[in-house]
């Protein structure tokens, strides 16, 4: 396990500290392709760092004639605070943020990223938590959000498991501090649109010591990412039977003294893991260590 005691700067990145208080974007327009974003810890909402993959991702779009956006999955990433709370905060809030959007634009597909403690986040939207104890069992695959979700990428990511079809890079093999079974069952459910991208030397995923390999992931494979992007929507099926983005009007409601019947919603099955995360801890400017919160490890 890789741990850094001493606070180090790294003035390379120290404008990531500059925006904490950069407000999120919490909703978009209906468009052909919107892209949810979780950011790291300590980073502030469209960091300089992770907005590579919707800029670059959406100029590809463009180019194809598609209109594209972005929203930011929203939750709490301030330095030394309660990790397990914040990862809960943004699994919960990055299901209803998806399941809300799709419900006002069903035509639109979806694109999940997440990096460092957002690919915690991401991870847990899709497959429940990994580590951190809250109860949920992910976005169902089989609803129509979880249909819409065309490609997710996470980067760095804590709960990086070792040997998973969905890996790429020289860390592949590598972990640091792996999901749970129960949570990995889950998140195979999206194992043809997800790619979990883990440098050799990252100490985050992989247990590394190169700092270096967990910062510059977007510098290096932005380009070639969000080519797999397009390549996941243009091979997706059409959401809706005409090729529109359109929200979908507020139906009307009739009385149910015209016969309508109640129909129950499914079961559905959560799971609450209680592995403890890694103690390795990177931000945007300073690598520490920071107090664990009770009952469960700070990690980035």
């Amino acid at each position: 396990m890789f741990s850094i005691r001493n606070t180090l700067a790294l003035g390379a990145f120290s404008v990531l500290a500059a925006a904490q208080t950069t407000p999120p974007k919490l909703d978009a327009a209906c468009a052909d392709v919107v892209i949810f974003m979780a950011r790291g810890n300590d980073a502030p909402y469209a960091d300089g760092r992770t907005s590579p993959i919707y800029e670059t991702g959406c100029s590809k779009f463009a180019a194809q004639g598609k209109s594209c956006d972005h929203i930011d999955v929203q939750f709490d990433v301030t330095l030394g605070g309660p990790y397990c709370e914040q990862v809960a905060e943004g699994g919960r809030n990055g299901i209803a943020q998806i399941t809300a959007f799709n419900a006002k634009c069903p035509c639109s597909h979806i694109v999940l990223n997440g990096y460092s403690e957002g690919a915690h986040v991401a991870g847990d939207i899709l497959g429940g938590p990994g580590s951190c104890q809250y109860e949920s069992a992910g976005l169902d695959s089989a609803s129509p959000a979880g249909k819409a979700v065309a490609a997710a990428l996470l980067w760095g990511d804590v709960m990086h498991t070792a040997n998973q079809p969905w890996n790429v890079l020289d860390g592949a093999d590598k972990q640091a501090t792996p999901r749970s079974g129960e949570s990995l069952a889950l998140l195979s459910r999206y194992s043809s649109v997800l790619r979990s991208y883990c440098a050799a030397g990252d100490p985050v995923c992989a247990g590394g010591n190169v700092v270096a390999e967990h910062l510059n992931y977007f510098e290096l494979y932005a380009d070639e990412a969000t080519s797999w992007i397009v390549s996941k929507v243009d091979g997706s099926a059409p959401l809706c039977a005409a090729s529109t983005s359109a929200a979908v009007p507020t139906p009307t409601t009739t009385a149910a003294a015209e016969g309508t019947t109640a129909v129950e919603a499914p079961t559905t099955t959560v799971i609450a893991t209680s592995v403890q995360p890694p103690t390795t801890f990177i931000t945007a400017t300073v690598i520490a260590t920071p107090a664990p919160a009770p009952g469960c490890k700070a990690v980035y």
